[in-house]
């Protein structure tokens, strides 16, 4: 059973849950930023009061002093507010990020692992590093900025609907036109930010494999430029910025010259209205001053604007990713390990059928060995077995109960995959094999022993606390591979995985690492992905998978007699193994 973390639908009121006890930051950043907000007012007022002076010929030193010192004390409130609210909306935005990264990375955790197989490396970075991230413009910046750039000349609006409705009314012409530029401007723009989105995951993903790929590039000597697909993908980013700054740019500057052009209006409809005596000449002045400046302070709205539409698709994408599926806690895990599949079908997109009606049942401390041509379904098997994902149609068991029905966390803890590749994180060494166990160094030393790779841990330079992010690269695939059969050794859960574990080692350390497997197979029920086909001297039965299911399976000896398939892939086998090249023949020759 499966469930789906609900989300408010605004995104806004999203980001605030979000915020959980963080949003009392925000609060007050917001109140502070009112506050100074009202206070850009203030400089207008008393510049207006002593023009109004000068121009009827009464200003004193007194009135002038008084109007100074309020002047000033209106600025220091003002950036001192500002500077208050912009704390406390950092501190709010990023306690925020932490707890969003938090809470992303445990869903990540409890959602399959097929789901997570199915998203680029790209996107995940992408999400967890740039869409979260443009969270922080808006809980720090847009939030407590739209409030102060708006409710200073809300202020100052309502204060000449006092003095005089009809030109005040007038002075928004210019905003109502701008706003009128701003709704062209920002027309599409959800699809142009979905463009950018996908092309910047489709960016991470490119340069991920480029890195990886270094050692290939630099050996065919290859430029950056004829690596096509990272060459692609910048390509996709210039031009979707490209076209984003062609269809915002000339609306922008219509904006600003827009919203700048109060002069135009207020000057010759207040200077008519003055000559015609209906205006008093301080009305006309405040109007001629004030009222044609005072909505240049909300042109960085428009900044805000454009970024704002970023932040809501980066809510959207988070909030997508947390309305992933996540499993429900079930039952324990059984204390019997026999596994059934029975009837299961599955396909990984819905249409074209990768299993079909597969029958097979794995005894209890059975090892058995999966076989097939490449893309055959085999991986697929154990990914429906460790539950990366769930069967379409008919059933998987572990112990009778199904794998739907057993607590996903429990599942996991009792099987063990180790994987055709080995990973190794940045850590040391003892934490690269101690994994989230409580571990202690003796255990872990034991698991390497029985690995074969104690020795060499100890030949690194800091043993067990060497870091392999700086020595990684320098480890042989065995060795890779050794490491991780010391996880699985120090997990020692009852289900044992092979992803073709062999496939990395070389003559030097393949019988350590037979040992290693051998040792590791104890009392174990064990699935062994084969593709080197030796691996089956070791299993109980053999398990033909072809034609989307499971064809026949039985002992070695029964497979080579009933199976064609089986038989003709053991003949290939057995003759690659007594291969020679010609090329060395030619050398023997030479040298005699």
């Amino acid at each position: 059973m499966e469930k789906t973390r609900k989300q408010e639908k605004n995104p806004i009121t999203t980001l605030l849950a979000w915020a959980g006890k963080n949003r009392i930051y925000l609060y007050l950043s917001v109140l502070c930023s009112f506050i100074s907000g009202l206070s850009t007012i203030v400089p207008y007022f008393v510049i207006y009061r002593i023009i109004e002076r000068v121009y009827h010929n009464q200003l004193t030193e007194s009135f002038f002093a008084q109007n100074l010192l309020l002047l000033a004390a209106a600025i220091i409130v003002r950036f001192g507010l500002f500077a208050v609210s912009a704390t406390l909306s950092h501190k709010g935005a990023y306690n925020t990020l932490f707890e969003v990264r938090c809470r992303v990375t445990e869903h990540m955790s409890q959602v399959s692992l097929g789901s997570l197989n199915e998203r680029h490396t790209g996107e995940m970075k992408s999400l967890l590093n740039e869409e979260i991230e443009k969270l922080e413009l808006f809980l720090a910046h847009h939030l407590p900025e739209l409030i102060f750039y708006m409710s200073g000349p809300v202020a100052v609006f309502i204060y000449l609907c006092t003095v005089n409705l009809p030109l005040a009314f007038i002075s928004l012409i210019p905003l109502i036109i701008a706003v009128a530029v701003m709704a062209v401007m920002f027309r599409g723009t959800n699809q142009l930010m979905d463009r950018a989105t996908r092309s910047i995951a489709g960016l991470n993903a490119a340069i991920i494999e480029y890195i990886q790929g270094m050692r290939l590039i630099k050996a065919y000597n290859m430029s950056s430029k004829s690596f096509k697909k990272y060459a692609d993908a910048v390509d996709d980013e210039f031009n979707v910025w490209k076209e984003m700054s062609l269809k915002m740019g000339p609306p922008y500057a219509s904006y600003v010259i827009i919203i700048e052009c109060g002069l135009l209006l207020m000057v010759p409809i207040g200077g008519m209205w003055f000559l015609n005596g209906s205006l008093t000449g301080s009305m006309f002045i405040l109007f001629a001053f004030v009222g044609s400046l005072y909505l240049t302070e909300l042109r960085p709205l428009q900044e805000l604007g454009s970024n704002f539409a970023q932040v809501l698709n980066a809510v959207k994408k988070c909030n997508a990713f947390l309305e992933t599926p996540v499993f429900e806690k079930g039952k324990a895990f059984p204390s019997h390990y026999a596994i059934h599949l029975k009837n299961v079908s599955f396909s990984y997109d819905g249409q074209k059928e990768q299993l079909k009606n597969v029958n097979l049942s794995i005894d209890e401390n059975e090892r058995i060995a999966i076989v097939g041509a490449s893309g055959a379904g085999k991986s697929t098997i154990v990914q429906l077995i460790s539950r990366f994902y769930d069967a379409d149609q008919g059933e998987v068991l572990i112990g009778n109960i199904n794998v739907k029905d057993i607590d996903y966390e429990e599942l996991l803890k009792h099987i063990t995959i180790v994987f055709q590749k080995s990973f190794l994180t940045s850590g040391t060494v003892f934490e690269n094999i101690v994994m989230g166990s409580h571990a202690t160094l003796e255990e872990v030393r034991e698991a390497a022993r029985k690995a074969q790779i104690d020795d060499f841990i100890h030949s690194l330079p800091d043993a067990y606390d060497t870091k392999v992010g700086s020595y990684g690269t320098r480890f042989s695939g065995g060795e890779k591979q050794r490491i991780a059969i010391a996880r699985a050794i120090l997990k020692n859960s009852p289900i044992l995985i092979l992803d073709e574990a062999t496939s990395a080692a070389d003559p030097e350390n393949q019988a350590e690492i037979d040992q290693a497997i051998a040792g590791l197979c104890v009392g174990k029920t064990v699935i062994i992905i084969a593709h080197r086909l030796g691996v089956i001297k070791h299993c109980n039965r053999v398990a033909i998978v072809e034609n989307q299911t499971v064809q026949a399976c039985g002992t070695h000896q029964e497979m080579l007699e009933k199976s064609p398939s089986y038989r003709k892939a053991w003949q290939n086998y057995s003759k690659a193994r007594e291969i020679t090249y010609e090329f060395v023949e030619e050398i023997q020759e030479n040298e005699l």
